[in-house]
């Protein structure tokens, strides 16, 4: 936590980071955020801080010393090895080094008890640190499922549990949202629990831990919508309340 200069705390949230290859295998990357991440956090009342990839645990045990919450990105797709299957569907599959890095920072997140808020890949990532698994290409293997990913139509209907967090958190349980994900939850890990699902019967959002929000869709994406901030918002308590 951090004191402004009207003496009030912000919390410091890390921020993962997604990795676009510049050579071929990924022999040279950069890492790379979406700065509408940074933004939603900045204007929930949070600090944001990049976190880059970086296996050594002692140095990643420093890094989340001073953060109050953790904020885990999307990002291309997780190689189907993770959850034990070969490639069946075209992918596109992100640099492993970064998945299995943010496998390794949840999890030392989760045994601090941070607060945690995942979003689409970082959705998928928690069900598959949860032994769940993932459809490699909804089109291909969910008959008259919707298209997440249209550019021409990027937002679709939600609808959450009316007892979950999360439709307290936005205060209802119909939203509309923007997305864009070919993948999705396939088998939910035992440790979750399903409690957002579009028209189609896609998930599009999970709970587990107490401390975690996880939404597959884009709420930073949303920023002139009211309802689609009160996410961050409610992050942000949590990750102040944690550190009281």
């Amino acid at each position: 936590m951090v004191k402004n200069s009207g003496g009030s705390q912000k919390p410091v949230i890390g921020i993962t980071c997604e990795v676009n290859k510049l050579k071929p295998y990924y022999s040279e990357f950069e890492l790379v955020c979406d700065y509408r991440y940074v933004r939603a956090i900045i204007r929930a009342g949070g600090i944001p801080i990049l976190i880059p990839i970086n296996h050594d645990e002692r140095s990643i045990q420093k890094l989340l010393g001073i953060l109050s919450g953790l904020l885990i990105t999307g990002g291309a797709d997780i190689h189907p090895s993770f959850y034990g299957e070969t490639c069946r569907q075209k992918i596109q599959p992100m640099y492993r080094g970064r998945t299995l890095f943010d496998i390794k920072l949840y999890r030392m997140a989760e045994r601090k008890n941070l607060p945690v808020l995942t979003i689409c890949y970082g959705t998928q990532l928690l069900n598959v640190i949860y032994g769940g698994t993932l459809f490699q290409d909804i089109q291909k293997e969910i008959p008259r499922a919707a298209n997440h990913r249209s550019r021409r139509k990027p937002f679709h209907l939600v609808q959450l549990t009316k007892d979950s967090k999360l439709a307290q958190a936005f205060g209802k349980s119909n939203l509309l949202v923007h997305s864009e994900h070919h993948q999705a939850v396939k088998k939910l890990a035992p440790k979750l629990r399903a409690v957002g699902y579009s028209e189609d019967g896609i998930i599009e959002a999970v709970e587990g831990p107490s401390n975690v929000f996880s939404v597959q869709w884009h709420p930073e994406r949303q920023e002139r919508d009211l309802v689609q901030r009160k996410l961050f918002r409610c992050f942000i308590l949590l990750c102040k309340k944690k550190h009281l």
